[in-house]
């Protein structure tokens, strides 16, 4: 079996698109609500796409001033990350 340099590269381009759109996917929930906090493991603060993420689901939850990703102690004491909707 011969392979097409023409179909060989397709692939290849292909596998590169893939590998270097490596964003991490966040679930958010619908529904959400200002001055929430929503407990997301990958929202890091220092994380701009993140940062993005949590905004616009705050935004397009109704929360006008969006929201950011921030890291503080949950109610059984343990460190967490959320996303906090701005009031």
């Amino acid at each position: 079996m011969k392979i097409d340099e023409r179909n060989l590269a397709f692939h290849f381009i292909i596998l590169l698109m893939v590998v270097s759109s490596s964003g991490d996917w966040v679930d958010y929930p619908s529904g959400v609500r200002c001055c929430s906090y929503i407990q997301v493991e990958r929202c890091d603060p220092l994380n701009a796409d993140a940062n993005f993420a949590c905004r616009d689901v705050c935004h397009y939850g109704g929360c006008s001033k969006g929201g950011q990703c921030e890291e503080g102690t949950s109610d059984i004491g343990t460190t967490d990350r959320f996303c906090h909707c701005n009031c």
